[in-house]
């Protein structure tokens, strides 16, 4: 027999994002629990609103679902006696499982012979594990930001106020810290906060719709979103006739439907006096801080209404939108003010004003930042046009990614942006716009911030790019040269995003760019100017560049991509960028096709195992005497020039195919011929052959890397 489970951890307001990060974790915390204990299941569903985190567990069996088992017990060689009868070690060890050592048979493992006891394991009721492996999943929950409170010592991302835990119609009985669960839920605020029992409930849509119908919340955050934007479609139809529209900010929506229970679309105005402040900062500026959307009139002009999400009933008195009207008119105040003040100063001020703002400890201000980022902009220039990157404008990028390096960092002074955080990189765009900077220069003075966020956009101009890159690279490395790397969770200067975002750019800008270089040029410019006195340097630019591919391989496993594919390229010894995303789709492309790996991995082992810790010098060819070494050598200089010409022109599936064929000359040679042969002269010879044939494998990756799949 089968039951659904219920389990409703009820909370005070959860943010958005602790309701994103527990929704996942609570799937997967219940799958382990109910695993690991052999109970059955069809699927996990879960859900969330503000107040309470929701997993609905399909088909859970009512025991649990048998298992065989084997004890073992002791080696084949010390169970028995000389005489032939059971030793003390087989007896104890049958009387420890309550039987006799007659009943213990022989099992071979990969370590030998032993005895052992094979049984099945009497199954649990469900209703019996259920408690502790709901409750593990709650005390196990993390979230990035966490709380304690009262007097309790659990932590959660809010307090939790109730537990409704259900198993088919029986209540799952568990306690944490005060709270027991129960069959009982709570409805919406706006409805008075009711304590409602659940019952009736047989399928998941049926507790959907007790909750809608009973408690007026809405589980399902799809069904939250849609009647959020139905209730939008709907005033631009009817209200506005379609002269107004609303700046659907798809983050903003996916927000939103996170703080209400019950959505419920209201609209408000503010005075036109505002409509001074420049248009994209007004609208980030409504929409950052309060949560509403901004509205655009039917020429795309920003006009004096808003739109907010109420959670809950309908503002019949009107004083909900009147108390959002005055707390945005009062933001906005603020933000008219600011941007006036702003408007007395210039670039060459703020500028000015950066030299005395620390970018971090014994590494200078952010102005020498500024210097830094200049340099390095023109070195990856250099770097991309030496790797054969063709700039429609080589000299003017020149000139526009200095110009932004040098400004990019000074709207951190600007009123507007210390008021208004979240706005540093728009503001210095719109004030470039001002000032009359150059097209590029305007872009990048926003675009060398992106990617914000994880899935958040990449730079589109080359001079925000690079200017990105540059920004990103001189940040890691001078908190690498200052001592503060990233470990575990702690990455208080978003280091690892800032390297993803170094590889996602660079990949979407076809920048082939040699991170190591990079790194070793970036971190030279802190040395030049700053004494950071016994530090391994060397040292110090691999974990660098160690630190950025780690970044590249978390993406491919998140995308749940092969990674040994990537660490076979990386194991060989390449940084630049591009070469390696072109050899990872190749080699992947090979392995789809059915192609076997071993004709790259086996000889590649070979040559490697042979000569581990060896010395190497030329291969001589008077000391070629056989047969088979002599063919490998004549196929070992042609397809190496072939390779170097393939690989050159980045014609990476072709060069498989060389290195592919040439498996069965290496093979050839390690089984007809004697590498260690008494004669040093032919011994070293055909050591130095084999080192170069591994080199030649090594011009694409490391083969012995790549696991059968």
């Amino acid at each position: 027999m089968r039951k659904d489970l219920l389990l409703e951890i009820g909370t005070e307001e959860l943010p958005s994002s602790c309701m994103i990060e527990g929704l996942k974790n609570i799937k997967n915390l219940i799958s382990e629990g109910l695993s690991a204990n052999n109970i059955e299941f069809e699927d996990i569903v879960t859900l969330a609103t503000p107040r309470r985190i929701i997993a609905y567990v399909k088909n859970a069996g009512e025991q649990q679902k048998s298992v065989e088992k084997t004890a073992m017990g002791p080696p084949l060689k010390i169970a028995y006696e000389n005489g032939g009868g059971y030793s003390q070690a087989a007896t104890g060890f049958a009387k420890s499982l309550g039987i006799d050592a007659s009943e213990l048979k022989e099992i071979d493992t990969p370590r030998g012979k032993y005895m052992g006891y094979s049984f099945t394991e009497e199954p649990k009721k469900s209703v019996l594990l259920l408690p502790e492996i709901l409750k593990q999943a709650i005390l196990s929950l993390s979230f990035s930001k966490q709380m304690t409170w009262g007097d309790y010592s659990i932590k959660f991302a809010r307090p939790i106020r109730w537990i409704a835990a259900l198993f088919g119609n029986e209540i799952i009985k568990f306690e944490i810290e005060n709270i027991s669960s129960s069959n009982k839920t709570r409805s919406h605020r706006m409805t008075g906060n009711i304590e409602l029992e659940i019952s009736g409930i047989e399928k998941l849509q049926d507790y959907i719709d007790f909750l809608e119908n009973k408690a007026s919340v809405i589980a399902e955050p799809q069904k939250r979103r849609q009647k959020i934007l139905d209730q939008i479609d709907e005033i631009e139809k009817n209200q506005w006739a379609q002269n107004y529209r609303a700046v659907l900010d798809q983050d903003l929506i996916e927000e939103v439907v996170n703080l209400v229970e019950t959505p419920n679309v209201l609209t408000g105005r503010f005075p036109e006096q505002y409509l001074y402040i420049p248009k994209e900062i007004l609208i980030k500026a409504i929409q950052h801080h309060q949560r509403y959307f901004a509205v655009l009139d039917i020429n795309g002009n920003i006009s004096t209404t808003f739109i907010t999400i109420q959670n809950g009933n309908c503002d019949r008195s009107g004083a909900i939108i009147k108390g959002n009207e005055r707390v945005l008119k009062a933001r906005l105040s603020d933000a008219k003010f600011f941007y006036e003040e702003d408007k007395k100063h210039s670039f060459e001020i703020w500028l000015e004003k950066l030299k005395g703002v620390v970018f971090y400890s014994k590494i200078g201000t952010l102005y020498d930042k500024a210097s830094r980022l200049e340099k390095i902009s023109s070195k990856i220039i250099e770097m991309l046009q030496n790797s054969g990157y063709i700039f429609d404008n080589s000299e003017q990028l020149y000139k526009d990614t200095k110009r932004a390096a040098r400004l990019c960092k000074c709207d951190l002074v600007t009123n507007l942006a210390v008021e208004f955080p979240e706005l540093q990189g728009l503001v210095g765009s719109e004030y470039a716009k001002e000032m009359g900077e150059a097209t590029n220069v305007v872009d990048a003075l926003f675009e060398h911030y992106l990617p914000r966020f994880a899935q958040d956009i990449l730079p589109s101009s080359d001079t925000g790019a690079i200017t990105s890159i540059s920004d990103k690279i001189d940040t890691i490395a001078g908190i690498f040269l200052a001592g503060n790397i990233p470990s575990g969770s702690e990455d208080p200067f978003a280091l690892r995003r800032k390297a993803s975002g170094i590889i996602l750019t660079a990949l979407k800008k076809n920048y082939n760019i040699d991170i190591a270089g990079l790194a070793e040029f970036a971190a030279g410019l802190y040395l030049e100017n700053f004494d950071l006195t016994n530090i391994d340097v060397k040292g110090k630019i691999r974990e660098i560049t160690e630190f950025i591919f780690a970044r590249y391989r978390f993406n491919l496993e998140k995308e749940q991509k092969r990674t040994d594919v990537f660490d076979a390229i990386r194991n060989a010894g390449f940084n630049s960028i591009i070469d390696i995303s072109l050899k990872y789709d190749a080699l992947i492309k090979y392995i789809e096709e059915g192609n076997d790996i071993s004709f790259l991995s086996d000889p590649l082992i070979r040559c490697s195992n042979i000569i581990k810790g060896k010395s190497f010098s030329q291969v001589e060819k008077k000391y070629l005497a056989q047969k088979h070494e002599i063919i490998l050598y004549n196929e070992l200089i042609s397809r190496e020039n072939q390779l170097q010409k393939i690989i050159s022109k980045k014609e990476f599936s072709s060069a498989l195919e060389v290195l592919c064929g040439f498996s069965e000359y290496v093979n050839d040679f390690f089984d007809n011929v004697l590498v260690m042969d008494k004669d040093n002269n032919l011994k070293n010879n055909r050591i130095n052959l084999i080192k170069r044939c591994l080199d030649m494998y090594l011009l694409y990756a490391d083969f012995s890397k790549l696991l059968q799949q």
